[in-house]
């Protein structure tokens, strides 16, 4: 029995989903009843499902109960929807409070419905509150810093860097170690430059051969940042933690993340010591019309 399936009697041939589908599934003729053709091919996305206006659709992929009406009333305007990106900001300034379950679990359903490649849906999540391993993960990002620093100042084994890291981040690595040089100072000896004392990390990783899986997780994670905010939590994204997790394994062992998988991306997490109060214009953005 195919996993879609077409009610004759619900049906009132507006042909939306023969529109809709990605994949094109849905054949129509001379304004007849849809038919399928290539249901092999579905990725279960669900515009046909969610666009159809009798509920004459029915998937195997979405059971009673998980196709819910959009609530209209409920979604914001454009001004404030810019109002939200405008106010938010990284936040490196945490107070002293952890984050509860329950909203950690609403900013991953915020990650969730992220867009992915193919409706692969291929970012998996870890949320890290335990400070033992906070602090283990901060440590692995230090220790590893401070060798490819040592391998970036000696010219003898500056190609490795090369091997390791490629061309492009290697550059840019050669452009900020003093920077690099400060922060690894600065968490050693005065405070956090790696986490900031987050109560709370979510990692954001995924097999490494799936398709477009790094987009498809920070896509997630821009998602996860902005429901943050309207919680009234604060996060950073952090480049450093990702970077490392790349090309040092304690991190997923320490994490138990599967072999074949790689952290795409990695938000802290917490309620923010310091409310900012404006948001400052960005740059005129560089557009060209055709």
């Amino acid at each position: 029995m195919s996993k879609i399936t077409i009610d004759d009697v619900l049906c009132k041939k507006c042909g939306l989903c023969t529109l809709l589908c990605p994949e094109s599934i849905y054949v129509q003729d001379n304004g007849s009843i849809p038919k399928l053709a290539r249901t092999e091919a579905c990725i279960s996305c669900g515009h046909c499902v969610a666009a159809c206006p009798t509920r004459a659709i029915s998937h195997k992929g979405f059971p009673e109960g998980s196709i819910i009406p959009v609530n209209e009333e409920g979604i914001p305007s454009a001004e404030q929807v810019l109002e939200i990106l405008k106010a938010r900001r990284s936040v490196r300034v945490f107070a002293d409070k952890p984050v509860e379950k329950e909203l950690i679990e609403k900013i991953i359903e915020g990650a969730c419905f992220a867009p992915s490649a193919h409706n692969y849906q291929s970012t998996e999540f870890i949320v890290v509150q335990d400070i033992a391993t906070l602090e283990r993960i901060r440590e692995v990002v230090v220790s590893r810093l401070e060798k490819t620093i040592k391998l970036l100042r000696n010219p003898l084994t500056r190609g490795l860097a090369f091997l390791k890291l490629g061309r492009t981040v290697t550059k840019i690595a050669l452009e900020l170690l003093p920077s690099l040089e400060m922060l690894i100072d600065t968490t050693r000896n005065e405070k956090d430059m790696i986490l900031f004392n987050a109560p709370c990390l979510i990692l954001f990783h995924a097999e490494d051969n799936a398709l477009f899986a790094e987009i498809n997780a920070n896509l997630a994670l821009q998602n996860a940042s902005l429901v943050s905010h309207t919680l009234g939590l604060g996060s950073m994204y952090s480049g450093a933690i990702v970077r490392v997790a790349h090309i040092d394994k304690r991190i997923s062992k320490l994490l138990s993340i599967p072999d074949n998988h790689q952290t795409y991306a990695a938000l802290t997490l917490g309620y923010p010591k310091i409310k900012y109060r404006y948001w400052i214009e960005r740059k005129t953005p560089r557009v060209r019309w055709v």
